[in-house]
């Protein structure tokens, strides 16, 4: 197996491009384009990490937090080339730390066994849509 890198994002690199290719390739249309990506990553409150191999980028992880108490976890993904390898659980825990919060909240849809393998508490949520 190829060593991999984990690390905080970087805006100056090539980051952006990485994991818009990665949501091509995982099927998330909205994280597609480089700009919102980078946006996405350097927002206030925003902590990102990606998981490069071999000098491409094969996974990200990105929360929101306010560095006290509370952070929720907004997106997870790896590269199905480089799934089963603990790549989604280095990230969360790497993105986790880097809050500075006591707690993490997230909403999954088909994930809940992989996050059922970290100390939780399940709970039921909504997402809210402006408008609607």
């Amino acid at each position: 197996m190829a060593e991999v890198d984990v690390r905080p994002f970087e805006e100056d690199g090539d980051d952006a491009v990485g994991i818009a290719r990665l949501a091509t390739t995982v099927q998330w249309p909205s994280l597609t384009d480089a700009e919102v990506v980078r946006r996405v990553c350097t927002a206030p409150g925003s902590v990102a990490y990606v998981a490069r191999s071999q000098g491409a980028l094969v996974g990200w992880a990105q929360a929101l937090g306010d560095g006290v108490l509370q952070s929720h976890l907004s997106f997870v993904a790896v590269h199905p080339g480089h799934r089963g390898r603990g790549l989604a659980r280095l990230l969360v825990q790497a993105t986790f730390q880097a809050t500075g919060t006591l707690r993490m909240d997230l909403v999954t849809d088909g994930a809940e066994g992989f996050y059922a393998g970290f100390d939780h508490q399940p709970m039921s949520g909504f997402r809210i849509y402006p408008g609607r």
